[in-house]
């Protein structure tokens, strides 16, 4: 079906064995939970690369038998209109210096869990897509001078999606696990709660979502 716009995105981190961090300091807030959609703050584009890949066919007899499929390897292209500089720092595997103040990369990169929310064109139905284990990249920072326009930079950030941490999430009906899900929120089985859960190392609802700002 057709989308447009996003909605919000929302985040987490997880620790190496896919849980939520619930913590304002190691996490992205005392939930575990970002939604990036504060003042001036949102997403201009969301765009998932390579979630599959053409066939490569297999011949025989003259005609095509059979076609063989690579795994799927999802990756983000991500641009914010703003972004809250700290949660950004965090996204990225960033740490803070304790004597400057400074944000400084560190590796490994940190386990980021995203779902993703556009809508049908009516409006009416919401598309969730969803990954468990995210490293997250920002390549570049431009800079420009002020002229009689102000020239600004939209934070860009690349994702390569990885293999989901637990074994029992983001499973196909054959039981085979994949990195990437999507949702529609007007199917017969859709919960929300669930899809937040599996996506955010058991993230619940019954807990008020906080800002982080």
């Amino acid at each position: 079906m057709s989308k447009h716009n996003i909605v919000k995105a929302t985040f987490a981190l997880l620790d190496d064995n896919g849980d939520l961090i619930k913590d304002a300091t190691k996490g992205l807030s005392t939930d575990g939970i970002y939604v990036a959609d504060h003042q001036g703050e949102g997403f201009s584009q969301i765009n998932v690369a390579t979630i599959e890949a053409a066939g490569t066919p297999g011949w025989g007899n003259g005609q095509i038998k059979r076609t063989a499929y690579g795994k799927s390897m999802p990756a983000l292209t991500l641009t914010a209109l703003d972004l809250d500089f700290k949660i950004n720092q965090m996204l990225k595997g960033f740490t803070q210096n304790t004597n400057t103040g400074a944000w400084v990369r560190q590796l490994p990169k940190p386990h980021v869990a995203m779902i993703a929310e556009s809508q049908s064109l009516d409006g009416n139905i919401s598309i969730y897509e969803c990954f468990n284990n995210i490293e997250f990249v920002e390549e570049a920072s431009n800079n420009s001078t002020d002229t009689n326009n102000e020239v600004s930079y939209s934070t860009s950030l690349h994702g390569t999606v990885l293999a989901p941490l637990k074994p029992d999430i983001f499973l196909a009906a054959n039981g085979v696990q994949q990195p990437y899900m999507v949702a529609k929120s007007n199917d017969a089985n859709f919960k929300l709660d669930k899809l937040m859960s599996e996506t955010f190392g058991g993230y619940t609802s019954s807990t008020t979502t906080t800002p982080g700002k």
